[in-house]
């Protein structure tokens, strides 16, 4: 029993050093505090990306969706990042963003803290980019 514990204690460490790695090489944050106050000085949007590291789906929008060139370059211009463990980070984000069913994410307006669009389920590249462009389009129609 104690190499059982032991064992899935370093598994979630590791996944814990992935995700980390993963959001350098994406340029997305992994505290939502900075990710907010970030959001607000670049006058951005704030993109919440919700995981978990048992999902073959997240891997998937992870490695397909979230790495390809045209998403990081529209994210990087128009959103500020973050990823989210959907269970180890837990406490650590607003619970309205506590996503039921994963990959999730959330368009945030960094302001009022409001969603302003959200999506479930993996998507393809050119179907996230209209899901970003359709965030955007929200965003603006609010601010009129």
């Amino acid at each position: 029993m104690k190499i059982l514990i032991t064992l899935l204690t370093l598994l979630s460490f590791v996944y814990a050093a992935q995700i980390d790695e993963f959001a350098t090489e994406v340029n997305y944050l992994r505290n939502y505090d900075m990710a907010v106050q970030t959001a607000k000085e670049q006058k951005k949007l704030l993109m919440i990306v919700v995981v978990g590291d048992y999902c073959p789906w997240c891997k998937k929008f992870e490695r397909k969706t979230l790495k390809d060139s045209e998403v990081m370059a529209k994210v990087n211009e128009n959103f500020v990042g973050i990823i989210i463990d959907k269970y180890k980070d837990k406490g650590k984000y607003p619970k309205e963003y506590y996503a039921p069913l994963i990959p999730a994410v959330f368009f945030i307006d960094p302001k009022n803290e409001k969603s302003l669009f959200e999506t479930v389920a993996y998507m393809k590249p050119d179907e996230f980019m209209e899901n970003m462009d359709y965030a955007l389009n929200a965003n603006k129609a609010e601010k009129k």
